[in-house]
């Protein structure tokens, strides 16, 4: 049976967010071009990622969304089930479980842990992650549910330490999945993996803050 245009148009576009996935991931945003992200696909129309896109940016986007579903069912699994008077670890657990969970069910090789870091450390591309997130209603609910357990933070302390909640859990994820792949260590559950980031971000948004000297 000859395959239809719509199947074939939408395998064409899942080669594409493959090609770009493994191409971001290993060597960045920047240094990854559209035609290269065809040629990897196997298309031989260089202009393919506009065709089926529109641009890099949106077959960036694309990418994202592929895995951002699943993963936001996960995390309406874990809001669900966090129980009465959840606090900062609880919030913390829906906030990082999902994602190691998704990246521990996806099996190696992968590349979305690094095409993610990649994307989140690009200037270019970094505001496509918060418009991703935006949409994302139970990670809205979660964020809102850890903010209401934290105690009282100075605006500085509580920037910074935001700012150390992304790079710890995008590169911690990034390094899971890149271990996972080389095969030098041995591979730990991902309930395991979770616990051990659980562990250090609630150690670190408990701990106390040195005042200011006078």
């Amino acid at each position: 049976m000859t395959e239809g245009k719509t199947e074939q148009s939408a395998r064409t576009r899942q080669a594409l967010i493959s090609a770009a996935e493994e191409l971001i991931a290993l060597h960045g945003v920047s240094a990854v071009s559209s035609r290269q992200i065809s040629k990897a696909a196997g298309q031989g129309n260089n202009y393919a990622v506009g065709h089926h896109f529109g641009s890099k940016d949106d077959l960036i986007r694309a990418t994202l969304t592929t895995h951002s579903i699943p993963i936001d069912r996960l995390r309406q699994k874990a809001v669900d089930e966090v129980g009465q008077n959840p606090q900062v670890r609880d919030w913390i657990r829906c906030l990082v479980c999902p994602e190691i969970e998704y990246l521990g069910k996806l099996g190696a090789p992968t590349y979305f842990a690094r095409f993610f870091a990649n994307v989140s450390s690009d200037p270019a591309t970094t505001i496509l992650l918060y418009e991703q997130m935006g949409e994302s209603k139970p990670l809205l609910a979660i964020l809102e549910g850890f903010y209401g357990a934290l105690p009282e933070f100075p605006g500085d302390v509580l920037e910074i330490r935001n700012n150390m909640t992304r790079h710890i859990i995008v590169n911690t994820l990034a390094d899971i999945e890149r271990a996972a792949e080389s095969g030098d260590h041995p591979v730990t559950s991902w309930q395991h993996q979770c616990e051990i980031v659980v562990d250090a971000l609630t150690g670190m948004w408990l701990a106390p803050i040195t005042p200011l000297a006078p």
